[in-house]
């Protein structure tokens, strides 16, 4: 199936809570439906971030090597609020070991979230956005994305593997965001 989609549906980015090690509660929930060969994923969690450092994590794109299956993330600035974003993922679907390379451009939308659009890559498109929403304990992340996997695998592998992949994707990048809550920032 088409691997950069998934690993880029959980970095970039399924209905669950998630408790992290520390025993903090990210809310974490991931839902995938499928329409025809489109696949319409919602994922949101929760941090202990300030906008601020929620809007300078998410545009972080480099950051999402921490993901499991991101080998390498390379970002080109293209404007003030413009970046292209280059990935390249590894996962292995049953035996078989897959490397996938995408192109995303990212829209910003400064201490809102971000929107993105695949512009080269294996999936036949992708498309979607984040946004954030400050809250009494810190930050909700709410992603959306829609995506059409171009492949040669089965249905039934593609569905399992964007349904069980996705979870413990969007939970490193919980993780790896609650981390940053000790940085400090500063809104422009």
């Amino acid at each position: 199936m088409n691997k950069c989609l998934l690993a880029a549906l959980a970095a970039c980015a399924v209905s669950t809570a998630v408790l992290a090690a520390d025993g903090e509660d990210y809310q974490l929930k991931v839902d995938v439906t499928q329409q025809g060969n489109v696949f319409h994923t919602q994922a949101s969690f929760h941090l202990p971030l300030s906008l601020c450092q929620a809007y300078r994590y998410l545009t972080d794109y480099d950051a999402a090597k921490s993901i499991p299956g991101v080998v390498a993330s390379t970002t080109t600035r293209l404007d003030d609020s413009k970046a292209r974003v280059e990935r390249v993922l590894q996962e292995r679907i049953l035996f078989f070991p897959i490397k996938m390379r995408m192109v995303l451009e990212m829209t910003e939308l400064p201490h809102k979230g971000t929107d993105f659009v695949q512009v080269s890559g294996e999936a036949k498109f992708y498309k979607g956005g984040w946004r954030l929403e400050e809250t009494a304990q810190g930050t909700a992340f709410k992603y959306r994305a829609e995506s059409e996997p171009d492949s040669l695998f089965p249905k039934a592998v593609i569905e399992y593997f964007i349904k069980n992949r996705l979870n413990s994707s969007f939970e490193a990048m919980a993780k790896a965001g609650a981390q940053r809550r000790q940085q400090v920032c500063a809104l422009n």
